[in-house]
């Protein structure tokens, strides 16, 4: 029996059709609730099948699908500088996430990195939830759509894009200039915290730049994934431009 809590488990219908579209020779099996009959479980079935993916019954699941891989991947810092070689002239930008300890929150902050085309996600190992089948649920299918790094010194981790000449943007509702206030089109990291205590101050140190998103006297601060929604798609527009 395979446990819940393992690093190679998927759970819910966004996250399993992302696999089977990115990468269906990874699945080892799909697992469909036996009492589901919909449209939904239909097509997940038939998209599975026609790749030739194995696809099971089962009755101990009440809602949801789930899919074991047959092997997972964790990605680091090495892993990060040699994927940051190969899109260094794409004017790439990544989250970074440090201070994010719930597992919903981090899932949102994903699903809007990925939405938003962002290179990879950059999370500060020791400051941040794992990535649990929550988040991966809550993605919504993000986190098989983007490259997600964790590093364990952050800092270091700055200090290296920084060497290569991007701008480290870091986020706080005490910061005078507002996020659309500046020129965001260059190879960047933004940087969210949560929205308790916000980005570290020791991170904060190592940013170029920092901006807050709103300038509202009354309420000032956002939920980090509705913050961090906003500062990337303002990011991706100043891109198109």
């Amino acid at each position: 029996m395979e446990n819940k809590n393992s690093e190679n488990l998927r759970v819910g219908f966004h996250s399993i059709e992302m696999l089977l579209k990115l990468s269906p020779e990874n699945i080892k099996k799909i697992f469909i609730p036996a009492n589901r009959n919909d449209d939904r479980a239909l097509n997940l079935i038939a998209m599975a099948e026609k790749l030739s993916v194995s696809v099971e019954r089962k009755k101990s699941l009440a809602q949801h699908p789930e899919a074991i891989l047959k092997n997972e991947v964790s990605l680091g810092l090495a892993d990060l500088k040699k994927y940051e070689e190969t899109i260094q002239d794409k004017n790439p930008t990544f989250l970074v996430i440090d201070n994010v300890i719930d597992p919903r929150n981090l899932g949102a902050c994903i699903r809007s990195a990925a939405a938003s085309n962002v290179a990879g996600v950059i999370i500060n190992k020791h400051h941040c939830s794992p990535i649990t089948p929550l988040v991966r649920q809550v993605s919504a299918g993000g986190t098989e759509a983007i490259q997600i790094f964790t590093v364990t010194n952050l800092i270091n981790s700055l200090k290296h894009f920084e060497k290569l000449g991007y701008t480290v943007l870091g986020t706080s509702e005490h910061a005078e200039s507002l996020h659309t206030e500046l020129d965001l089109n260059m190879p960047i990291l933004v940087i969210m915290g949560s929205e308790e205590d916000g980005v570290r101050e020791k991170t904060l140190e190592k940013c170029s730049q920092i901006c807050t998103l709103s300038k509202n006297k009354t309420i000032n601060s956002l939920n980090v994934s509705v913050a961090t929604g906003v500062i990337l798609f303002e990011i991706a527009r100043q891109k198109l431009i």
